[in-house]
């Protein structure tokens, strides 16, 4: 891996890392009560949840048809 390939992995961690905290933090001190933040954040659990259930389906789709290829070239 060069230097450049691991700063820019480095970059992108801290943004996200970044991005979680202040959305984290906005969170926390958003004017609403704590029943409707709670509610709030177990719908958008549910949906991050629902949206990665779907991405793995559809990379599980993709590996699948590239192993096929690569069976129907290699026979």
């Amino acid at each position: 891996m060069t230097n450049g390939t691991k700063s820019l992995r480095l970059s992108i961690t801290a943004f996200l890392v970044g991005l979680v905290s202040g959305i984290g933090a906005g969170i926390l001190v958003a004017p609403q009560s704590g029943a409707r933040t709670r509610r709030h954040l177990h719908n958008l659990a549910h949906d991050l949840e629902e949206q990665a259930g779907h991405a793995v389906g559809d990379a599980k789709a993709s590996i699948g048809r590239v192993i096929d290829r690569g069976r129907r070239l290699v026979t």
